[in-house]
């Protein structure tokens, strides 16, 4: 069976060759043996056939049908702080802090996550998503924190990836916007796609996959508002993107909110996987865990509370 593997080119990292890119990336591949197959018509660049040379621009999509006789060779462990918040003999749930990729890719290939998991859990993380991701079953953006479920088991990683197919994982975000939404509480319903154009980014647009995000507020001062998302369903940048299309993006997203003043969030957006609960696919038994928010939320609570205090004075 056919392995498709998929990167977009992140900026900074413009200008390399098609060929010298799928070697860093897939280390395990020589970059000649790229080039032969990027010849071959097994590599695409959005959508359309390169030669090796190509130089890549930042949110070109590359796709490549991987070798079938190739072996990976897994990530190095490395001693990187991670805090688990849950653990038994099947699964892990750990924090993920905000600038850390989740797993190795073009540009990131240590220092992720799974670097970090692979030296806490050492042999014990599942191997059914693949050598370069170990244990891995959902993502976190870069910029976003919070709650990851990790597995440490084959049979744990297929019954809890059907649960993320049948949506019987609850997941529960909270998020700082810009202004005030014309509702306290919504579900907004609207098809995601891949950008034509920048293809980095993810857009809302007719021929999408369906993608529905509620959200309800927490506080506001008039300025930015403080709201907690569920995920019904799991598209990439989901929560970002349906929030900047209703005109309220998430505080210190540059790629769907731009810059704005007045939002010092330490290089990151303001974007944490707060709580996640579901029934533990081997025990049955309910799991909820939550994850406070960091600290980097914290200057605009502080103008919530002192608007809130306001408030109750008046």
């Amino acid at each position: 069976m056919m392995r498709r593997e998929s990167f977009i080119i992140q900026a900074g990292q413009g200008g390399v060759r098609l060929d010298k890119a799928l070697a860093i990336r897939f280390p395990f591949v020589s970059r000649e043996k790229w080039q032969a197959r990027i010849k071959a018509g097994f590599v695409t660049v959005n959508d359309k056939e390169a030669l090796p040379s190509r130089k890549l621009q930042p949110g070109d999509l590359i796709v490549a049908i991987m070798p079938d006789e190739i072996i990976q060779e897994q990530p190095l462990p490395e001693l990187i702080p991670i805090t688990v918040l849950y653990e038994d003999e099947w699964f892990a749930i750990v924090e993920k802090d905000a600038g850390i990729v989740v797993h190795p890719s073009f540009g990131h290939e240590s220092g992720t996550l799974v670097n970090a998991l692979l030296s806490r859990f050492s042999d014990r993380l599942s191997e059914a998503g693949g050598a370069y991701r170990p244990g891995i079953v959902h993502r976190l953006d870069k910029g976003t924190s919070g709650i990851l479920i990790v597995t440490l088991d084959d049979q744990a990683h297929d019954r809890i990836s059907r649960s993320f197919r049948e949506r019987n994982v609850e997941r529960y975000y909270d998020a700082i916007v810009y202004g005030v939404p014309d509702s306290d509480r919504a579900m907004i319903d609207l098809p995601i796609g891949r950008a034509k154009v920048e293809r980095m980014r993810m857009e809302i647009r007719a021929d999408g996959k369906p993608s529905q995000t509620y959200f309800e507020v927490v506080a506001t001062d008039g300025e930015y508002t403080h709201v907690k998302c569920r995920l019904i369903t799991g598209r990439t940048h989901q929560i970002r993107v349906h929030l900047a299309y209703i005109g309220h993006p998430v505080v210190g997203d540059l790629l769907y909110g731009g810059r704005r003043s007045g939002s010092d969030t330490h290089g990151y957006q303001l974007l944490h996987a707060s709580r996640i609960s579901f029934d533990h696919p081997i025990t049955k038994k309910r799991i909820d865990v939550n994850s406070p928010l960091p600290a980097r939320f914290e200057p605009f609570l502080e103008k919530f509370r002192a608007n809130s205090a306001q408030d109750c004075g008046s």
